[in-house]
């Protein structure tokens, strides 16, 4: 199984599953900024059993009940996930706890037999002896600390995604579904978001409250917006 981490679904990528707060048909949904709390809820799910000990300590500590409720994905989707490869896309690489992401994302390496794609990711063994090592093979430990999960902000009121593949979004142009419409009272063709006129784009298999715009960013693409019929 592929399983898409962090791609807008309704990019070009060829996956089976979709994991992205923005859903689009039968994808997989989570709150924007839970990538950490999600990604470490799937590493606990597939390597739990084959950790060392202070990782399973960690996970042992997690609010595994917080994690779900906050980040809107439960066990019914983790159950949907099958041990394959995970392509990790542009929002885990802009989040700001990318670095602790890597870690989750390293277990899932070497402890749950997936294949990691998309990001750079460290080695955490390492030889019990570095001096011995160069002259004869020695045990290696993991050597790995893992950061608390940070809590999750709120995106209340109207928020977009910002998508920079001009393939799935017009510059002048909003991708809306039918609740983003409702959510944000549009009641017009076109409307004014933070200044810029958009014209509404409704797409039936896109769900939810996100609109999606074409715009470059170099930080976590989700934002909050000012949005105005015309």
């Amino acid at each position: 199984m592929t399983i898409s981490i962090g791609n807008l679904p309704l990019k070009d990528i060829k996956a089976d599953v979709f994991l992205h707060p923005v859903r689009v048909d039968d994808s997989i949904t989570y709150e924007p900024m839970a990538e950490e709390a999600v990604i470490a809820l799937i590493a606990k799910h597939f390597t739990y059993d084959n950790v060392p000990g202070k990782v399973k300590e960690y996970f042992d500590d997690m609010d595994e009940g917080y994690l779900f409720g906050e980040s809107n994905f439960d066990e019914f989707d983790l159950e949907k996930l099958e041990k394959g490869k995970i392509v990790i896309g542009k929002d885990v690489l802009l989040h700001p706890k990318v670095e602790n992401i890597k870690k989750f994302l390293c277990l899932l390496r070497d402890f749950g037999g997936f294949e990691i794609e998309g990001i750079d990711l460290p080695v955490f063994f390492e030889p019990s002896d570095p001096v011995l090592a160069e002259i004869v093979e020695v045990e290696k430990e993991y050597e790995i600390e893992l950061d608390e999960i940070d809590e999750l902000d709120a995106f209340d009121g109207s928020v977009v995604y910002y998508c920079s593949d001009r393939f799935v979004v017009k510059e002048d142009e909003v991708l809306a579904s039918q609740q983003f419409v409702i959510a944000n009272k549009i009641k017009s063709l076109s409307v004014e978001i933070d200044g810029e006129i958009k014209k509404l784009n409704k797409l039936k298999e896109l769900k939810g409250t996100f609109g999606i715009i074409l715009k470059d960013t170099d930080d976590y693409p989700f934002k909050r917006v000012k949005i105005r019929s015309l």
